[in-house]
């Protein structure tokens, strides 16, 4: 059920941050309940966490919250309650509150705010070294065995050989990919607790600047260019869809001017490795591929015809990023090495 006045006033008594004037509930987010909420002492942010989470896990994410903070990250601290706990567990359900960040949505066309992205997650990358892994594992986010494991449950379900065509090309493709981004070179590059959920509605814009990295229900241990991809799809693509890329999950390829940006204010906080280099292209198109074929998993009664122009929309972006990867690899490691005067 909605979070009402009363359940917020009762949650609100655990703190000492004054009487509830106003809420208004969040209109983003699916999995948690968000609502703002006015005192006599300030504004504040106040979410009940889904069940979903266990308390270790909402703990293990309080405490690199707070490690963050200590490193001076953009991230909304935790407020304690009155006994000291940043968790405060109420009929079976566990509620936080943070303060309230004035802040705005990005905007594509403002290219200080892609450098203050790359910034923000270098430094959160450079931050969270040492932080302690979490006990659960999760698998690999974008490897071969991602696109595999789709294009073999679309296989299964694919009764009229619809898709046979272009689902045998993914397959094939990621199959290539191996040469690159195998099993035990994937496992090799830099690892530490992502961010895992590196998209525009999770960071919050002051003029140019990145004032707060929020949302990290996501954090899992994996390698750090998970983030990297994500930030650039995110951040570096933009919202206008080409003609050509009506129905997929992407509105078209990187922006390679802003891609270069992101990654150069990136690497001047912590550069990456020659491995990383050499694999980042790929991973990108990993990340294109595993998001079409969830996208034709997701819509089960799409019509066949549909289900193709995503899968088609998947294979272009793939062979976009196949025709650039040297020149790609060349761009990014210039910008790797912090030299400015670029050319695009």
């Amino acid at each position: 059920m909605m979070l009402t006045k009363r359940d917020v006033a009762n949650v609100l008594a655990c703190y000492n941050l004054g009487d509830l004037q106003n809420l208004a509930h969040a209109c983003r987010g699916y999995v948690n309940e968000t609502v703002f909420i006015d005192t006599d002492r300030g504004r504040f942010v106040l979410r009940r966490n889904s069940r979903r989470f266990s308390k270790d896990d909402q703990s293990y994410r309080h405490s690199l919250v707070a490690w963050l903070a200590e490193e001076h990250l953009p991230v909304p601290p935790f407020i304690p309650t009155r006994n000291g706990e940043t968790l405060c567990e109420m009929n079976g359900d566990y509620y936080e509150i943070t303060p309230f960040i004035h802040g705005g949505d990005f905007d594509f066309n403002q290219m200080e705010q892609v450098s203050s992205v790359g910034a923000t997650l270098g430094a959160y990358h450079k931050a969270i070294e040492g932080f302690r892994r979490p006990q659960q594992q999760c698998a690999p986010r974008y490897d071969i065995h991602g696109v595999l494991a789709l294009t073999e449950k679309l296989l299964q379900q694919d009764m009229m050989g619809d898709l046979q065509e272009y689902l045998k090309w993914y397959d094939t493709r990621a199959m290539e990919a191996r040469a690159i981004l195998s099993h035990t070179v994937y496992q090799a590059l830099p690892q530490l607790v992502i961010h895992g959920d590196m998209h525009r509605e999770n960071v919050l814009f002051r003029g140019n600047k990145v004032v707060a990295l929020i949302d990290f229900d996501q954090i899992t241990w994996d390698a750090r260019l998970v983030d990297l991809v994500d930030a650039l799809v995110a951040f570096a693509t933009s919202t206008e869809r080409l003609p050509h890329m009506m129905w997929g999950m992407f509105t078209g390829p990187l922006d390679e001017k802003r891609a270069w940006s992101l990654i150069e204010a990136y690497a001047r906080v912590t550069p990456l490795t020659e491995a990383e280099l050499a694999v980042l292209p790929t991973m990108l198109e990993l990340l294109w591929l595993q998001g079409e074929l969830g996208r034709v998993i997701s819509t089960p009664d799409g019509d066949p015809a549909y289900h193709q122009s995503v899968l088609e929309q998947g294979r272009w972006l793939a062979n976009w990023i196949s025709e650039r990867r040297e020149s790609l690899i060349a761009a990014w490691t210039e910008a790797n090495a912090g030299m400015h005067a670029h050319a695009l």
